[in-house]
């Protein structure tokens, strides 16, 4: 069994509680399985992220006018998770280099989109969101940045605000804030809930779970394995992002 065809089949068993639900949820995993299997899917198994990652990392944060040591060290600690202590510090010494250069985030994010497919772009944007939420703000400048990150990425401003949204950043009046639930932002709040599964608030039920569907194989870790091990991990917290989301709108809405 093709491995989108077995998880259609889990995730269709899961919702329906039914075998009927499973060989529907099969096939249309197999659909996907095939889909992602084209060209335009596929990465370039040479190509060498780090390097490009570096330069929008600097990017990011230069984008207020201020590098803080928290984000230094959000990056430096990713990177000796990702690549090891030695290839680190050799990225770490090239971000230093970039942060007194002038990136253009359109051709750097054009060079990505073309040599890695959308499930790891989508990793990559959540990495760099990582670095300006990691002194607790995000300020409109790095905002800004972000943004024109992720369009020139190919991801929709549905992914984007999805991405926000596991960080519990809400968009108010065009402003962003992070929300909290009675003062504990690991709570993830129900409007939160529904930009993580990519929906509105008044979404149906069927579209609720047609959305649950989509993205338990969107974010599924075997989607990102070219990155290495320190992105498959991010990609199984955003896979427990978009169930816990679930979870909060079955219990909000009644949904059994």
């Amino acid at each position: 069994m093709k491995l989108g065809g077995f998880i259609g089949a889990v995730v269709g068993y899961f919702v329906t509680k039914n075998y009927i639900g499973a060989i529907i949820g099969y096939f249309i995993g197999s659909a996907f399985n095939g889909t992602t299997n084209s060209k335009s899917n596929r990465s370039n198994p040479n190509f060498e992220v780090g390097k490009y990652l570096m330069m929008l990392s600097s990017v990011v944060m230069k984008a207020d006018g201020i590098t803080k040591k928290s984000e230094l060290n959000f990056v430096k600690q990713f990177f000796v998770r990702q690549f090891g202590e030695s290839k680190a510090q050799e990225y770490v010494r090239q971000l230093k280099y970039y942060l007194d250069r002038d990136i253009s985030v359109e051709k750097v994010s054009t060079i990505i989109k073309q040599n890695i497919n959308n499930s790891s772009r989508v990793q990559l944007l959540h990495y760099l969101i990582g670095i300006a939420v990691a002194d607790g703000e995000v300020s409109q400048s790095e905002m800004q940045i972000l943004r024109r990150i992720s369009r020139s990425f190919g991801l929709s401003e549905q992914v984007f605000r999805s991405l926000l949204a596991m960080y519990n950043y809400q968009s108010e009046n065009g402003q962003y804030h992070r929300q909290t639930n009675n003062g504990q932002s690991e709570t993830i709040s129900i409007k939160s809930a529904y930009d993580v599964l990519e929906i509105s608030e008044n979404a149906t039920e069927a579209e609720i779970k047609k959305a649950y569907r989509k993205l338990v194989i969107k974010y599924h870790p075997d989607k990102v394995s070219q990155l290495g091990e320190e992105f498959q991990k991010g990609a199984k917290e955003k896979f427990q992002k978009v169930q816990d989301s679930y979870e909060r709108i079955k219990v909000h809405r009644g949904i059994k």
